[in-house]
């Protein structure tokens, strides 16, 4: 666990997820979850450590399974963008271990049979604002990685935690994105006048504003070959087969370097279908 700054926290240790921790007298906001059950125990024992106030939120900066799933451990009522609230409500209330159409870190979990869906109990359109025992946090709809995707920005604090607009390491999901849209918003974070030194991603560690280029290169390099291809009336499976090449990019484990890909084709060809059809 690291600390970014007074009562703010960070755990990168749990496969699938980057999680957050904002520690207040009143309580303790979780920003998402460790995916397996034996992680958010885990995770459950360190914010005990740091006080002994229960959880107050859970915060899920998008509807991908491997964030959301853990949520069921904390006890605490949900926050999340009503578009996520509306794409969880569509998914079975139980997962049943098959696996899902964006090829999550949760399809790899046998622990994961069983585990029950929490919906958001509290969901909004465009902004929200937390202001607990000194702390200030403005939960901001930032499209373009998924239909909800949300970011937690601490302005006092200049930290941002991005989800998985931002990803260091392993390719993003990309079943349900807007390629535009996810280009603003990095642009617009990468702007000096945005109130952000530290921004944490989805996955991986904390970066930085310069730590961005990697997944804007990858962005636009992705977007670049699929409208080749689209030009040249090309093939899905073409799309598909840009995977390998994209995930050298990456520094992908060995042992995720399949799994990683398996995603990384589902969302190429979803993309594709995009262009395809316009």
């Amino acid at each position: 666990m690291q600390k970014l700054a007074k009562d703010i926290y960070v755990e990168t240790a749990f496969p699938g997820v980057t999680v957050g921790a904002v520690v207040t007298r009143e309580g303790i906001v979780c920003i998402d979850a460790p995916t397996h059950p034996a992680d958010a125990r885990r995770w459950r024992l360190k914010l005990a450590q740091l006080s002994p106030k229960p959880v107050l939120y859970v915060i899920n900066l998008d509807h991908h399974r491997d964030r959301v799933a853990g949520s069921q451990w904390f006890e605490a009522p949900v926050i999340a963008h009503e578009a996520t609230s509306e794409r969880l409500r569509q998914l079975p209330e139980l997962f049943k271990g098959a696996p899902s159409e964006s090829g999550a870190e949760a399809d790899l979990s046998a622990e994961l049979n069983g585990v029950r869906l929490v919906l958001p109990q509290v969901s909004f359109t465009e902004r929200m604002r937390l202001a607990l025992d000194g702390h200030d946090l403005h939960l901001v709809h930032r499209p373009g990685s998924a239909p909800g995707a949300i970011w937690v920005e601490l302005p006092n604090e200049r930290i941002v935690f991005t989800g998985d607009s931002v990803t260091l390491g392993v390719p993003p999901p990309m079943q349900e994105v807007d390629l535009q849209a996810w280009l603003a918003t990095l642009a617009q974070l990468r702007r000096a006048r945005f109130p952000a030194k530290v921004i944490v991603p989805g996955r991986g560690g904390p970066t930085d504003k310069q730590g961005l280029k990697p997944m804007e290169d990858f962005l636009k390099l992705a977007r670049r070959r699929l409208e080749a291809l689209a030009r040249a009336k090309k093939t899905r499976a073409d799309a598909a087969a840009l995977a390998e090449p994209l995930l050298a990019l990456f520094s992908v484990p060995a042992s995720m370097r399949e799994h990683c890909a398996r995603r990384l084709r589902m969302g190429l060809e979803r993309l594709y279908d995009q262009l395809t059809a316009q």
